[in-house]
């Protein structure tokens, strides 16, 4: 089994790539915002812990957590974010080493790990390869605002918290440029799995 974890700025199309890789590939996928979004769902291992950090304002009245008021009050308070990710992270890189063991297990030819912070997060010592999503600022930009319906200053605020181009670069092994027409980032794509398959099946 290889495992490839896949990153990149917000906007970038990791979502696309994902999809791509399912479809075209019959990959596995992992999207470590899902794992997290259960951790922090009731009765998910980070549920308490997290209201011990924010306060019971963020229990909504069904007992769920309001996940846009925890946005706004990361987004406002750094502090808050880092005991946040302190929390969250650690648990969430337990549950994909599970998840990886057990598609190991079975077998599975590919497994795809996505996450904006997964540099930060340490995935390279799960992960046999890194691979960086790119798509310049301007059209970054131009999908948040059109998809989501960001704003600058929150667009702003989201790209300072995120990794340079070069330190993408600088530890990733493989760049794959989503900044113009998707049929060309799918067929490097293509091109470069054709290639480490061959690799890890000789190996």
């Amino acid at each position: 089994m290889i495992i490839i974890g896949v990153t990149g700025g917000m906007g970038a199309g990791k979502s696309r790539v994902l999809a791509y890789l399912e479809e075209k590939w019959n990959a596995c996928t992992i999207r470590l915002d899902d794992i997290s979004r259960d951790l922090l769902a009731r009765n998910g291992r980070c549920y308490e812990q997290t209201i011990h950090i924010f306060g019971e304002e963020i229990v909504k009245p069904d007992g769920d957590l309001d996940r846009a008021l925890i946005a706004r009050m990361i987004f406002e308070d750094s502090r808050l974010r880092d005991r946040l990710n302190a929390l969250v992270h650690p648990a969430v890189k337990a549950e994909v080493r599970w998840i990886a063991e057990e598609m190991r297990q079975l077998d599975a030819g590919l497994l795809v790990v996505e996450a904006a912070l997964l540099i930060e997060g340490g995935y390279r010592e799960i992960c046999d390869e890194l691979w960086y999503i790119y798509a310049d600022e301007a059209v970054r930009r131009e999908r948040l605002k059109s998809s989501r319906g960001y704003t600058d200053e929150r667009i702003d605020g989201t790209f300072a918290t995120q990794l340079s181009d070069n330190a993408f670069r600088a530890c990733v092994d493989f760049v794959v440029d989503n900044s113009g027409s998707f049929e060309d980032a799918a067929r490097a794509i293509d091109s470069h799995l054709m290639k480490i398959t061959g690799e890890y099946s000789a190996q």
